[in-house]
């Protein structure tokens, strides 16, 4: 019997003592992967002798304190010995495997050596369902859930988009985008128009506000060679220690990410590396033949899908209907009564003071829509706010009201490295339309209709500046909390009209808002003491002032001495 081991040439050994010596492994599994062998030629651990033993364990300390001396230094080890073929010994001349391990080398290294069976590794936590059936009992999204908190890199392919879907997915996907090193990559196709351009169209949004880390590409099933159907569903989540996909048949819908019964094979690259690098090449296949999501080939897609209105094929589930904007409530009817009033008695300038809750962003809409002649588009209507999240809120009710009567609704975005001014509805945030070189291009006058949000923010010097120029033909502002502390004159800025207000209380008595008891503790930090920077308290002084045990346990107190069913 010959063995390669003693066919190395001395200069190959890393180690040696009288009866063992350490060479480096020939398909190392990491950086400085190790093999002590005994001189002598026996075939298993068993074979050798009390005395080769322990000259092999002397040498791997010796291994190991090479290793932890070099760059990177390993984070553990794992040392094993295979003894015998059904061990999976290919080389019958005992050999001890040092191998150094590296924090994030594999994605969950729990279980350690128990990975020579596949799937037997992880003892630790209980495996993750390799199926996920769709039902009530057992709905897909929540499978989907604590992938997205973890993930870093998300890829989706569904060949079918739907709104209802996008919304079941916004809060997931937006605190995703919250994590600057997140990038969402999402394929989806035009196969037998299915996919809805409404769903397109929030896509757009959603892109605009998250430039270059949510990205759509779309597959036109009419360029496609051969066969033209595209039916393909899979979702893809990788990140530290994370490397979990999923393949089946939800596509992004309401009922497929929910009750609906779909079924989703669970994919993970620890237990099927083969697997998980054929589905990532598939992908980046169909990345690069789709094409780029864009306005354009949206307004194309709505205006060809509306000409064809073919039947929904009934092998797929229920269509569900783009969401319209609600009916206005009492109070909004009475708002939007009011500002026509306002208008017909000459004004150009109106506040609306609702209640946080009362649809103000929705009352807007519907203004504007009364202002649109039948068949025609609507004024051009600037919508001005502080946050994006505001913006991409009013994006999405505009949309819902116009779907009907105005389904071309074109819509620019300026903000942050967008500018656009043209559309039909054009959304900004004030810090960038503020910005001199933004400001020259905004014509006086260009605006029909302008809406400010949040307008008790209005009587800062960068909404003033915004104001001056933009005399637009009606300005509503909006806002819940119209009284300043600061002594700030907002109603100067409407000309002192207010056209309707309706405080929490009215809402409360219209029964459109929950009524709550309210109660007040003296509040005891001496916040004389807290660094005032950038306008705002120093957060971490704030923290450490006010997150005490003393009170802490007043608040508990508190709220035992008024309990409710529910308490905030």
């Amino acid at each position: 019997m010959t063995s390669p081991f003693l066919e190395l040439p001395q200069s190959a050994r890393v180690a040696s003592n009288a009866l063992a010596f350490g060479v480096r492994d020939g398909f190392p599994v990491s950086p400085g992967h190790t093999l002590v062998i005994p001189r002598r030629l026996v075939a298993t651990w068993f074979d050798a002798t009390a005395e080769e033993r322990a000259a092999i364990f002397d040498l791997v300390d010796e291994v190991k304190a090479q290793l932890d001396a070099g760059t990177p230094k390993p984070d553990g080890y794992n040392i094993g010995i295979n003894a015998g073929p059904a061990a999976g010994q290919t080389v019958m001349h005992l050999h001890v495997h040092v191998i150094p391990r590296y924090a994030g080398d594999v994605d969950d290294p729990r279980g350690g050596v128990r990975h020579v069976i596949p799937g037997k590794g992880n003892y630790c936590v209980e495996a993750a369902s390799p199926l996920s059936r769709g039902g009530p009992d057992d709905p897909f999204s929540a499978h989907l859930r604590p992938l997205w908190h973890r993930a870093q890199r998300i890829d989706v392919v569904a060949a079918f988009v739907q709104e209802s879907g996008l919304r079941t997915l916004r809060e997931p996907l937006f605190e995703a985008l919250g994590r600057e090193e997140v990038l969402v990559r999402l394929v989806t196709g035009d196969y037998l128009d299915i996919t809805q351009s409404a769903a397109l169209e929030l896509l757009l949004d959603w892109m605009r506000l998250h430039e270059d880390r949510l990205l759509v590409r779309v597959v036109e099933t009419a360029k496609l060679p051969g066969s033209r159907s595209f039916h393909p569903k899979a979702w893809r989540f990788e990140g530290r220690g994370l490397a979990v996909a999923f393949v089946g048949s939800s596509n992004v819908s309401r009922s497929a990410l929910g009750d609906g019964v779909e079924w989703n094979l669970r994919l993970e690259r620890g237990r099927n590396p083969e697997g998980w690098r054929a589905l990532g090449d598939a992908f980046d296949h169909w990345w690069n033949v789709a094409r780029p999501l864009d306005a354009e080939w949206v307004s194309a897609y709505a205006a060809r899908a509306q000409q064809q209105d073919r039947p929904r094929p009934t092998w797929e589930s229920p269509a569900e209907p783009p969401e319209d904007a609600p009916a206005p409530h009492a109070l909004q009817v009475e708002a939007l009564a009011s500002l026509a009033r306002s208008r017909e008695d000459g004004r150009t300038r109106a506040l609306v003071v609702l209640a946080t809750g009362l649809g103000k962003t929705l009352l807007a809409a519907l203004d504007v829509a009364s202002l649109t002649p039948e068949g025609g588009p609507p004024p051009r209507t600037l919508v001005l706010a502080h946050r994006e999240e505001l913006l991409e809120q009013a994006a999405g009710t505009f949309r819902r009201v116009f779907r009907r009567r105005f389904p071309g609704l074109r819509v620019g975005w300026c903000l942050g490295d967008r500018a656009e001014l043209t559309g039909d509805l054009v959304l900004a945030t004030v810090q960038k339309l503020a910005r001199p070189g933004t400001l020259e291009k905004l014509r006086p006058g260009s605006f029909a209709y302008a809406v400010v949000d949040e307008f008790h923010h209005a009587d800062a010097a960068s909404y003033r500046r915004v104001l001056d120029r933009l005399q637009p033909g009606f300005l509503l502002g909006l806002t819940a909390t119209p009284e300043r502390a600061d002594g700030g004159d907002i109603l100067a800025l409407v000309d002192d009209h207010v056209a309707y207000r309706a405080d929490l209380g009215a809402g409360i008595a219209r029964g459109l808002l929950v009524p709550f008891r309210y109660f007040g503790l003296k509040d005891d930090v001496d916040y004389r003491n807290i660094p005032w920077r950038n306008a705002r308290f120093a957060p971490e002084e704030l923290a450490r002032a006010v997150e005490t045990e003393h009170r802490m346990q007043r608040l508990w107190e508190g709220w035992q001495a008024h309990p409710g069913a529910r308490s905030l």
